[in-house]
């Protein structure tokens, strides 16, 4: 018997290592008939990228491209409607499944005899109640994270609209550096003819700006297709009607919870909510628990030839009541264990919410004297450019220097205080109204 069963196996031995390679061999192969068309896009992409066509947006217009392109926009949509998804799903599962099963089981030497009444056909259905209590907790649970999963959609939509602003003031500062630097250019021709050495030096130091612009510029170019997620374009920023805010003349009321930080404070609470039911559902565990289930005779079944029916009378239910007790103190361990991290949860909570705070009372504080020294800047800069130009070679080369010294200034200071609107910006409930539906 045992030789048998050996020369059997010798014989389909062959058989089998082929199929076993032909599995090896196939992933390769499909991925050797992928490779073509992805090297053929690269090529074409990196021909397309060296000429860009460009293309100017204003501030909604790149604010309806950010909302329906921005990858993690899209993905913060999908998470809500996963979660939405997930809600129903747990009322789904009190539907009924349907089950087809279909086999046969013969002898290797009988193959050649098997006929249709070989074939045995079962379908059948089961149906159950889970537990009372179990239901309820992942419902809960369910939709509670449907819950967070919009109140993180509209967080995401705050930081990549806030990124969005300060990537169409970049490309302002950068306007302005270019023009700054094409009247430096002038002044350093003026200063060749009476000292050729001092205007080369010059001129060098303007080229090295110009070059460190230009990268800058490459990567706003880069920011801007990765918060866009298109590269189809070089992108040109028209920047004369970005959101105006009132912050100086009427400051953000920080003691007014319906306006300031609500959307903050909404996820603070869901936090909350979801450690409760964290810690809620492990002490479910010490309660009884009872499961339904109803099952009966298959809807259809054909065996050897012979079909029978699903009768009522054969369906059976079933109710089970079950209660475990924590004798070896697992429940009790997990409960402790998940207080501990919890407790750490809710300091880091309190901290980053007392660090909002403290960021926004000093942006309170030092905006009023930001605004104050870019219009002192403003006007020395006005004043210095009004300066004849029919002065000595030392008197040139200070200006230029003044000047430059002046315009980094004023770029550092609009940063900052761009910074400390966008932070108001952030938490302001009556600015984000209409910004994006």
């Amino acid at each position: 018997m045992f030789t048998k069963i050996l020369f059997e196996f010798r014989r389909c031995a062959p058989v089998l290592l082929a199929f076993l390679l032909a599995g090896c061999l196939s992933a390769r192969r499909e991925v050797d008939k992928k490779l073509p068309a992805v090297q053929s896009r690269w090529q074409t992409e990196l021909a397309r990228q060296i000429a860009l066509p460009d293309r100017i947006v204003s501030w909604p217009e790149a604010l309806a491209l950010l909302q329906t392109n921005n990858l993690k926009l899209r993905a913060a949509r999908v998470d809500i409607t996963n979660a939405q998804e997930l809600a129903r799903q747990v009322f789904k599962d009190l539907i009924p499944t349907v089950n087809l099963r279909s086999g046969v089981s013969r002898s290797i030497k009988s193959i050649p005899a098997t006929a249709f009444s070989d074939v045995t056909f079962n379908i059948d259905s089961f149906f159950n109640i889970p537990g009372v209590v179990n239901f309820d907790s992942r419902l809960f649970a369910a939709r509670l994270a449907a819950l967070r999963a919009k109140a993180a959609a509209e967080l995401a939509q705050r930081e990549q609209a806030i990124e969005l602003y300060k990537l169409f003031l970049e490309a302002r500062e950068q306007d302005e550096m270019r023009a700054e630097l094409k009247s430096e250019r002038m002044l350093a021709a003026a200063l060749d003819k009476a000292d050729a050495l001092a205007g080369d030096i010059l001129l060098k130091e303007i080229e090295s700006e110009e070059l460190s612009l230009k990268t800058s510029a490459e990567s706003l170019q880069t920011h801007a297709s990765e918060l866009l997620a298109d590269t189809q374009y070089h992108w040109t920023f028209r920047t004369n009607n970005l959101p105006d805010f009132p912050y100086e003349e009427q400051p953000l009321p920080l003691n007014n919870t319906n306006r300031v930080a609500r959307l903050q404070m909404r996820l603070v609470a869901l936090e909350l909510v979801r450690a409760w039911a964290q810690i809620h559902g492990i002490k479910l565990q010490y309660w009884p628990e009872l499961t339904i289930f109803v099952s009966g005779p298959s809807a259809f079944q054909s065996v050897n030839g012979e079909t029978h029916f699903w009768s009522s009378s054969d369906v059976v239910a079933t109710a089970d009541f079950f209660w475990t007790l924590d004798t070896r103190g697992y429940v009790s361990l997990q409960l402790r264990q998940t207080r501990r991290e919890q407790e750490l949860e809710f300091a880091q909570l309190r901290m980053d919410s007392d660090e909002l705070i403290q960021r926004l009372l000093a942006a309170q504080r030092l905006g009023g004297s930001l605004r104050t020294q870019i219009e002192q800047l403003d006007r020395l800069i006005s004043a210095l450019n009004n300066v004849p130009q029919d002065l000595d070679l030392n008197s040139l080369i200070q200006a230029m220097e003044s000047n430059r010294s002046l315009r980094f200034q004023r770029f550092k200071l609009r940063r900052d205080l761009a910074e400390l609107d966008t932070l108001f910006w952030f938490v302001d409930e009556q600015q984000w109204g209409g910004i994006i539906e």
